[in-house]
């Protein structure tokens, strides 16, 4: 009798184990990033969870059979978002003097990271790249000529067309000396690779479910089996 319920207590066990098959999505992430994919995930009906790793970072883990899904479903809204980097990745303090055209350049970078990262705050947008060049003129004593490339790629849902003056406005203000006709914006909708259907949601709603009916047939077998022997037990000993 106990080795019986020895063998069934080790399958519920096995069993147990088998419904944790979750694997790392991202790592590195902050809590307030960690939050919003996690959300977006249970809103989408993806089974996930955060795990805070060590110093305050944190990771994203999903089911192994809902893997792809998440990840498309993050992309399609842009994250993990792009590190920027900012003055002091730039100028560390101590760096040796550089040239002025290296640090001009580092100027316009900074500049493209800043824009790029206000870009991204507006709604619909996925991801937003800006290029600042800057063409020398043939009298040096003139000021070089900027221009600028600005590629966003935005959410279908959201009419990001509508917001084209205000895009040109922001980066017009945001370069110095910049003219309108040296500024180029391209606005793309971002192709959906993941789009749940009925179909695809049960789907996935029943590959998070199997394993939990997997342990609650096993438990239902280990009562039934337990039973029997005490049945058989007793009529033995009657």
């Amino acid at each position: 009798m106990i080795g019986s319920i020895k063998r069934y207590s080790l399958l519920l066990l096995m069993a147990f184990c088998l419904t944790g098959c979750k694997v790392e999505l991202y790592s590195g992430l902050s809590e307030g990033e960690a939050n919003q994919m996690l959300a977006l995930l249970m809103l989408r009906n993806i089974d996930s969870e955060k795990e805070v790793v060590k110093d305050g970072n944190v990771a994203i883990k999903v089911e192994k059979a809902q893997f792809i899904d998440a990840v498309e479903v993050l992309r399609q809204h842009g994250l993990p978002t792009r590190k920027t980097e900012g003055m002091n990745d730039l100028f560390p303090s101590g760096q040796l003097v550089t040239s002025p055209v290296q640090e001009q350049a580092k100027i316009n970078y900074l500049k493209e990271q800043l824009l790029e990262k206000m870009l991204r705050t507006m709604d619909g947008v996925v991801s937003a790249q800006v290029s600042i060049a800057e063409s020398a003129s043939n009298n040096r004593r003139e000021a070089p000529i900027p221009s600028a490339a600005v590629f966003i790629k935005f959410t279908p849902g959201i009419n990001l067309h509508s917001r084209e003056a205000d895009i040109r406005n922001l980066i017009h203000k945001g370069v110095p000396n910049l003219r309108a006709e040296n500024m180029t914006v391209v606005l793309q909708s971002t192709d959906y690779r993941f789009q749940p259907t009925a179909k695809s949601t049960a789907s996935s709603r029943w590959q998070v479910l199997a394993p939990w009916i997997g342990v609650a047939v096993t438990l239902a077998v280990a009562v039934l089996a337990l039973g029997v022997l005490a049945w058989r037990r007793r009529a033995k000993s009657s």
